[in-house]
């Protein structure tokens, strides 16, 4: 008997199942999206991106030269975070709005 082996395994719930389902929902609204902007409804992809890092290196880097790579400082200073909503008309494949903030409020999400 070898020690120190397992194998993987993957078990569905019932709600996973139905995840083609829930898909297919959201293709069709992406489908018809231009065909609503006709008829005056608007289709909106809202996506917000939470927590990101604003970040300085504290050395600039240091160009590749014959012989050597690129050389990237590692050290930084960090700025807090920052968030960054946006909403995409998806008729128009166009960002309607776009907000990049210290916290997410309501107001954000207002379009």
């Amino acid at each position: 008997m070898v020690g120190n082996r397992s194998q993987m395994a993957l078990c569905f719930s019932a709600k996973e199942t139905k995840l083609p389902q829930i898909a297919a929902h959201y293709f069709r609204a992406y489908e018809q999206a231009a065909e609503r902007a006709e008829r005056g409804e608007l289709t909106y992809s809202l996506d917000e991106m939470i927590g990101i890092q604003a970040l300085e290196r504290t050395m600039p880097d240091l160009d590749m030269k014959p012989g050597r790579c690129e050389k990237v400082e590692f050290e930084y200073i960090r700025h807090g975070t920052q968030t960054l909503i946006a909403s995409l008309n998806v008729a128009t494949a166009q960002i309607d709005q776009a907000s990049v903030g210290d916290t997410r409020t309501d107001t954000d999400l207002v379009i």
